[in-house]
């Protein structure tokens, strides 16, 4: 009888102990989310003529850009250089990695920066709130609001 009380007492012990290595690991997500929305944020903050043109829907990718670290660019093709660090950025360090930025509706000059990762309990959840898009089934979501041009 004791012998099973101190089986199910360590079997209870690993439950937790998975339970904290999988919280562990979605803030660690987040966190990573934070830096990359934080990133296009700067770069849209340097670049604030073409905000418009950073607009990206979920699933879409970039198109192909010039090396802006080793050659001089135009304000589009800025755009698009930033684009393809996004998208670098989100197939390097997140799980399936994905993005949406866009206008936000009824609040002029704000914009909505969304990232998102593979996370099949869902975690982290955004709402459809200024006309944020849906956060994608079987997605944890980080969302930042901010204005382009301050």
């Amino acid at each position: 009888m004791a012998l099973a009380i101190l089986a199910l007492g360590i079997l209870g012990l690993l439950w937790m102990h998975q339970q904290a290595l999988l919280q562990q690991r979605q803030q660690l997500m987040r966190s990573v989310a934070m830096g990359i929305a934080d990133d296009l944020v700067e770069r849209m903050y340097l670049n604030p003529q073409q905000h418009a043109m950073y607009a990206k829907a979920w699933g879409t990718t970039s198109p192909s850009a010039p090396d802006c670290t080793t050659q001089a660019c135009t304000h589009q093709d800025l755009v698009a250089w930033d684009l393809q660090q996004l998208q670098h950025d989100l197939q390097a360090q997140l799980p399936e990695g994905d993005a949406a930025v866009f206008a936000l509706t009824g609040i002029s000059d704000w914009w909505g920066v969304i990232i998102a990762w593979r996370d099949a309990n869902e975690t982290y959840r955004t709402d459809n709130a200024a006309g944020s898009p849906s956060c994608p089934a079987q997605m944890s979501c980080w969302r930042l609001f901010f204005r382009p041009d301050r």
